[in-house]
């Protein structure tokens, strides 16, 4: 077949049995290289995996208040099915500067892993700088950890 005849097209609002087929081929074969991570089944992945271009979303913001019920700091957990299992992302996590250094950021990632773990989410990542120390801190003490993954990013030009 040359590669005139190949043709790109968005999938339409059902289900594919040929796309599903090739997630449950991508799940099997990205799995294979985290050899620390739970490796799933055909079955398991079968089951997991949609192929409908359907997305579901929720934001869930945990606040840090003082005794006077001012806002110390937030953390912005978004979750996420884009038909693969429930994923989430901890978006945004600030602590006012005057509130540093008490560990309200602990508490507040704290409280979004709690979220991840009791929503059986299947992943979940977090965004920070390098000189971050105390949101590493944060996210460390909760069970996240840097992984093999290259991160690019594209931001449109202005």
């Amino acid at each position: 077949m040359s590669d005139d005849a190949i043709r790109i097209a968005e999938l339409a609002g059902e289900e594919d049995p040929q796309v599903h087929e090739l997630l449950v081929e991508l799940g099997l074969e990205d799995q294979r290289r985290y050899v620390s991570h739970p490796q799933e089944t055909r079955r398991q992945l079968s089951a997991r995996l949609r192929s409908a271009p359907t997305f579901v979303g929720e934001n869930h913001i945990f606040v840090a208040r003082d005794g006077a019920g001012s806002a110390l700091g937030l953390s912005w957990v978004v979750l996420f099915d884009p038909g693969t299992g429930l994923e989430g992302e901890i978006a945004e996590l600030y602590v006012r500067p005057e509130a540093r250094g008490r560990g309200i950021a602990g508490r507040l990632v704290s409280a979004a892993a709690d979220l991840l773990r009791t929503r059986q989410v299947t992943f979940a990542c977090v965004w920070t700088r390098d000189n971050n120390p105390a949101a590493l801190a944060a996210y460390r003490a909760a069970g996240f950890r840097e992984t093999e993954q290259t991160v690019l990013t594209w931001l449109p030009l202005q």
